[in-house]
């Protein structure tokens, strides 16, 4: 029982520390491999956690609780600083970027990477 009570609570500073190196992920080159580091440390507490029977668990539905709050928090927070990352990469390549027409008549950008150009 305090075996669970301890990888949850672990599970929880991973979050927090988490979220931490998400926000500096966007300013500090060695966040993002200490973010990965994280991630794999979080993803071994979570199959301990999955092998766990139900009826183990209910003594934990505050830390669970507290663990999904968390994990919707970092997953938002990720997922803004993609569109962020795409926003900047958007702005800086599209404008060289020609216009073009679809098949269905829409208006699209014709993007050219190394690996859309016929060799």
């Amino acid at each position: 029982m305090e075996r669970k009570k301890e990888v949850l609570k672990e599970f929880i500073r991973l979050l927090e520390e988490e979220n931490s190196y998400i926000i500096k992920s966007l300013q500090e080159k060695e966040a993002s491999a200490k973010l990965l580091e994280i991630v794999q440390k979080k993803e071994e507490l979570l199959q301990e956690i999955l092998s766990w029977e139900k009826e183990e668990v209910k003594p934990f539905l505050e830390e669970l609780r507290v663990i999904d709050e968390l994990s919707q928090r970092n997953y938002a927070l990720a997922l803004n600083n993609i569109e962020f990352i795409n926003e900047i990469f958007d702005a800086i390549y599209t404008k060289d970027t020609p216009t073009q027409y679809t098949k269905d008549g829409n208006l699209s950008s014709k993007k050219e990477g190394l690996f859309n150009k016929k060799v």
